[in-house]
């Protein structure tokens, strides 16, 4: 399966070149019926086609436009790793495939700009989080989400970040456990004890400052990889480790609650239930203050809006600070921009595009956040609705 990010998903929506289209295929994983999935996704195609004739383009066009998805059609590994759902985005200059860990409505569009919708309630409400273990011979960071948990072997990092990690191997063994003879004589056995060195004396808290020390200068390297991440962090280890790490981290998404166990030893699976546990009453809980801001604004009639006229407009124009839209809604019409036309049609043609789809689109382009809800659970009575800036 494939990590989706908000990050991934604005990428995609940026590349795009050309005439775009997106293919969405609900999957078996295994069995006899998986063989099924190469002939749905030749029917697919074969609705592409119709779409791209029904645009004006050619037959020996269309033939060498295809030929990246039709390759798949006999490709054998290729539909031997299947997920839950296939996603593929196809542009002028690039093939984009996603195995993704939920199902998804049945799709074919071409047009401008690709079909995002069903990728966005992976990445938001079911979100991608990190985990960093501190108690390990090296320390580890995790990229989770509610379907995915997977260890980052190959970090870009900087080569300081990586000599940290090589600091922290050397002196591991003496993070969690030291022996202090309390009295002159080791030969009373009653008067020896070994003992966590969080438990005061001089010797204990140069260790702390060691340790600290290091987190500063870890923290530090770390941000330089985390600079540009907005999930949450989840840390996990020995929990005399957790005070000792706060005290050095900058990161501004540092959950509170972290796990106070020693990780080292424990199943991913485990690691991964006892992570999103922690971080998915953060999800929920953002979407429920969203749902609760729009409603207090639009009874008091203010920066809240429900008609498509009006939210499309001001998502192209940066006003959109919150978008919902009902899971597989659409709403198929034109937009034009350049002279602030606006038309909605009966259902979709091979010149016009899904408007909720757009909204979303240039709404993640802009750096807000999107919503994909239930019907039963949007803030209104509508397949669409937004908070505004202004």
């Amino acid at each position: 399966m494939d990590t989706i990010t908000k990050t991934r998903i604005r990428n995609l929506i940026n590349q795009c070149e050309g005439r775009a289209l997106s293919i969405h295929m609900p999957a078996f994983v295994a069995g006899q019926r998986a063989e099924q999935n190469p002939i749905r996704f030749k029917n697919l195609v074969s609705q592409a086609e119709n779409q791209l004739s029904d645009s004006g383009m050619g037959t020996g066009e269309i033939e060498t436009y295809l030929k990246p998805v039709t390759d798949l059609l006999t490709d054998e590994p290729f539909w031997q790793q299947q997920a839950q759902s296939l996603s593929v985005f196809m542009d002028a200059s690039s093939l984009h495939i996603f195995r993704l860990p939920n199902g998804v409505e049945e799709l074919v569009t071409v047009g401008d700009h690709f079909q995002i919708t069903p990728l966005i309630p992976i990445a938001e409400g079911n979100g991608v989080y990190l985990l960093l273990a501190i108690d390990q011979d090296r320390p580890w960071i995790f990229r989770g989400s509610k379907f995915t948990f997977e260890r980052i072997d190959e970090l870009d990092l900087p080569e300081s970040l990586q000599e940290m990690f090589d600091q922290y191997f050397e002196f591991h063994s003496h993070l969690s456990f030291h022996t202090k003879t309390a009295t002159p004589n080791p030969d009373l056995p009653a008067q020896r004890g070994g003992r966590f060195f969080n438990q005061g004396g001089g010797d204990d808290m140069d260790k702390k400052a060691e340790i600290i020390n290091f987190f500063h200068r870890f923290d530090e390297a770390l941000m330089d990889y985390l600079s540009s991440q907005d999930a949450p962090l989840v840390l996990a280890g020995a929990e005399f480790l957790h005070h000792l790490y706060r005290q050095a981290n900058t990161y501004p998404n540092l959950l509170d609650e972290g796990i106070t166990k020693k990780v080292d030893q424990m199943a991913e699976d485990d690691l991964h239930e006892l992570s999103w546990n922690l971080v998915k009453s953060r999800f929920a809980a953002d979407v429920d203050q969203a749902v609760q801001t729009y409603q207090q604004l639009a009874a008091k009639k203010k920066s809240a809006a429900n008609q498509l006229e009006e939210i499309v407009p001001a998502a192209y124009y940066q006003r959109v600070h919150t978008l919902f839209a009902a899971k597989e809604a659409h709403i198929w019409g034109k937009f034009d921009p350049q002279h602030d036309r606006f038309e909605k049609e009966t259902g979709p043609t091979a010149n016009n595009e899904d408007l909720i789809n757009l909204a979303a689109l240039h709404t993640l382009k802009n750096g807000a956040d999107v919503f994909i809800l239930p019907e039963g659970s949007m803030p209104n009575a509508s397949a669409i609705a937004a908070i505004l800036r202004y």
